[in-house]
């Protein structure tokens, strides 16, 4: 009777760690109207706007980040809702963001980051699942706990003289390329 019930008991054990060993990928949540250029996650813990995400995000992204505020604070922060409870739902902000932007949403015990970069002005961004950030044993989406925005500078742009000095090292690097190969003289 042992032998038969680990025989059966192994199998079932391995069937269920596998299908908990899924990890999400942040990809698998998408935003319709304007798409997110990049995004990172699935990452363990909370998101609360603290120095150590901006200081990641200014990693990952470049340049600086300030952190704007989040859908579980007093008033909402930026937005004008908080869509917790959810598996899909639409960031509404109090007024239109543009330029270098990273939302991040979190659920359960984990997070992503989304990044965009807005020419035109949106007042909400609407995403069709939390499947890229928290998932259950069974594959389904976890609830939204919050939503946080994150703003960033923009990039600084070369000067003239910096490309001008690019394209000299390339040409001095082609010359030097052109003259150590072997030529033919006819």
């Amino acid at each position: 009777m042992l032998k038969s019930l680990a025989r059966f008991s192994l199998p079932l054990l391995a069937l269920l760690a596998m299908n908990g060993a899924r990890a999400e990928d942040c990809a698998d949540t998408s935003f319709s109207g304007v798409a997110a250029s990049a995004c990172v996650g699935a990452r363990p813990n909370n998101i609360n706007g603290a120095t150590a995400e901006t200081d990641f995000l200014a990693t990952t992204f470049g340049g600086s980040w300030t952190f704007v505020g989040s859908t579980d604070s007093t008033g909402f922060g930026p937005f004008s809702s908080n869509p917790s409870g959810a598996t899909s739902g639409t960031l509404n902000f109090d007024s239109a963001v543009s330029g270098r932007i990273v939302i991040g949403l979190k659920a359960a015990n984990q997070h992503s980051f989304y990044y965009f970069d807005l020419t035109t002005p949106v007042t909400s961004l609407s995403f069709d699942t939390t499947a890229g950030i928290a998932t259950n044993v069974r594959g389904n989406a976890q609830n939204l706990s919050h939503a946080i925005l994150y703003a960033g500078s923009p990039l600084p742009v070369p000067e003239p003289a910096s490309w001008a000095l690019l394209a000299a090292g390339l040409g001095v690097i082609g010359a030097i390329a052109y003259g150590a190969g072997d030529h033919f003289v006819r």
